[in-house]
């Protein structure tokens, strides 16, 4: 009788399409989560890197002014850094650390999908910021004063 209840615990439901877009608390669906949401900002500030590209193709300022370009540079970096390179680590983690210790979930699994569910609306802020006028002045790796 114990086999039963057991082997009844280990089997996991049927994922739909629809519990990859909610607030879920298996490990796999976070995993992924944070890998779909991760590659869509790597996109967004892949276009940044292009626009800086484009930009340092001639020597002169032709394509974005310079303030501008100093504000697509720093959110190209933001985003890479905080909104691709981070939330892919944590997919990483997510879908496989409890697989590789043996376990059935992550310890604080609502915590770990609150963790998930912040980075969205961080980056959709971000984001808009620089679309209504708010955009990063002065701020970055390109303003700190010579050492």
């Amino acid at each position: 009788m114990t086999t039963n209840s057991i082997s009844e615990n280990t089997h996991h439901k049927e994922r739909k399409l629809i519990d990859y877009f909610t607030f879920n608390t298996d490990h796999k669906v976070i995993g992924i989560q944070y890998l779909v949401t991760s590659f869509l900002f790597y996109f967004i500030g892949g276009a940044f890197a292009e626009v800086v590209r484009t930009e340092l193709a001639t020597p002169d300022p032709d394509f974005v002014s310079p303030e501008l370009y100093n504000q697509i540079f720093t959110l190209h970096g933001t985003i890479m850094i905080f909104l691709w390179i981070v939330p892919a680590g944590a997919a990483f983690a997510n879908y496989l650390i409890p697989l590789m210790i043996g376990t059935d979930d992550m310890a604080f699994p609502r915590l770990n999908a609150i963790a998930f569910w912040m980075i969205p609306p961080g980056g959709i802020l971000l984001l808009s910021s620089f679309l209504v006028g708010a955009r990063p002045n002065r701020v970055g790796l390109l303003t700190l004063p010579s050492v």
